[in-house]
């Protein structure tokens, strides 16, 4: 073969070796990004047994700390899977092998009896995981991974009643969230739990919107998830 041919052939594999690379190197660096999401939603929900695989809802706002410190509170799941991908995307690299993101005490999840359970230590999060008797966090939990959607989200407003007998109608989560740590800082050794007042509408994982008239319903909603 003449070698007028062989330079321009050469040249030509050499730009697409040098266009094949990074495109790879991009594909890899986004799966690794979708990768640190998924595990990291996956050990939120895991540790406190919430989502459609555990007992509980988390109540938002939270507030999700990273492994260099800096926080940001989230209001919904979208919000927390994003924030958990902007994060990797900017300080992925710097460590080699970070920790996943947890979330900051105090937050709150709601029970499938339409009780607001407060979590302010890592022991109330440990008591609150072992009475979750729905084991789906086990040995095949890789099965789960990618399920990290709400149940349902209660839609606002909401009414809370509480343990002195008091209620009160809340029109955002941020209210909401003000008022149970209002409540909590009152009655610190209190053993009794502020609980949703019925009727409710939730919207479930689809999008729609259903009133639930009781703990009963609720639990058939919850259990009609994991189904």
């Amino acid at each position: 073969m003449s070698s007028k041919f062989i330079k321009p052939l050469g040249l030509i594999l050499s730009l697409l070796v040098v266009g094949f690379f990074p495109s790879c190197q991009k594909e890899d660096s986004a799966a690794d990004t979708e990768n640190f999401v998924l595990q990291s939603m996956y050990e939120i929900e895991e540790r406190c047994g919430s989502g459609i695989e555990g007992c509980y809802e988390l109540v938002f706002p939270v507030t999700l700390q990273f492994i260099d410190n800096t926080t940001v509170e989230v209001s919904d799941y979208d919000a927390l899977r994003q924030a958990i991908r902007d994060w990797y995307q900017a300080n992925g690299g710097n460590y080699q092998r970070p920790n996943r993101p947890h979330l900051v005490f105090p937050f709150d999840v709601l029970n499938d009896a339409g009780e607001v359970i407060t979590v302010s230590t890592q022991e109330e999060l440990m008591t609150l995981r072992q009475a979750c008797i729905v084991d789906t966090f086990g040995p095949n939990h890789h099965g789960h991974l990618g399920k990290d959607r709400p149940c349902f989200r209660p839609v606002f407003p909401l009414t809370l009643s509480f343990p002195d007998g008091t209620q009160g109608t809340y029109n955002t989560p941020l209210e909401l969230q003000q008022a149970l740590r209002a409540w909590k800082l009152a009655h610190p050794d209190s053993q009794e739990r502020p609980d949703l007042v019925f009727p409710i509408t939730v919207e479930k994982k689809d999008g729609t919107q259903i009133v639930v008239n009781s703990p009963e319903e609720l639990r058939a909603l919850k259990a009609d998830c994991r189904g």
